[in-house]
């Protein structure tokens, strides 16, 4: 089968995995969801905010200053120790077709990079150091996205461990699929 194909076929198999394995986390194990915490009186408090009239979008309060130095920083900084600080998403209509579609399309298009990332490996490279290829892959984009929410924006560290375990998980799984399904050129040839 000609590398292309390979590469089409790992793609999709891995995205599909990737997709339904991140469905077992957090649909049956609970990672992600079991992080958050629930406001009291939500009802009063999802009142308040409606009173806002606030767009879907991400906000802080304190209110980040558009001078980052000075004494607008200083206040935001004071502001933001004495609490409560923090962001609040306010989300748009939950259109959960539309969420899952774009998820497991995010998915495959991840699983094609990497699929094409392994299809450029060394010939001499085994089943087994392809496969951690994939799972450095994921981990890579964990560290340089993820990592860094809990850094600034302080997402709480349960939060942030979860979203690593489900990396970890998903690209274990997605990953083996891929080294599989793209052997080594040295396999090829025999």
């Amino acid at each position: 089968m000609p590398l292309p194909v390979r590469i089409l076929i790992a793609g999709l198999v891995g995205g599909i995995l990737v997709f339904f394995t991140g469905f077992v986390e957090h649909e049956i194990l609970g990672w992600g969801s079991r992080t958050f915490s629930a406001v009291k009186n939500d009802d009063e408090f999802r009142k308040e905010i409606k009173g806002h009239r606030l767009e879907p979008a991400i906000y802080a309060f304190p209110s980040m200053p558009n001078e980052k130095t000075g004494p607008e920083m200083e206040s935001f900084i004071k502001k933001w120790e004495e609490g409560p600080s923090g962001f609040l998403i306010v989300a748009g209509d939950m259109n959960m077709g539309k969420m899952i579609g774009l998820e497991f399309l995010s998915n495959v298009i991840a699983a094609l990079i990497a699929a094409w990332i392994v299809s450029l490996i060394s010939a001499d490279k085994p089943f087994l150091w392809r496969w951690k290829v994939v799972v450095l892959m994921g981990i890579f984009g964990w560290v340089s996205l993820v990592a860094s929410y809990g850094i600034w924006w302080q997402f709480p560290w349960s939060f942030i461990r979860d979203d690593l375990l489900c990396t970890i998980l998903e690209w274990c799984i997605g990953g083996a699929a891929i080294a599989a399904i793209i052997p080594s050129t040295a396999k090829e040839k025999k």
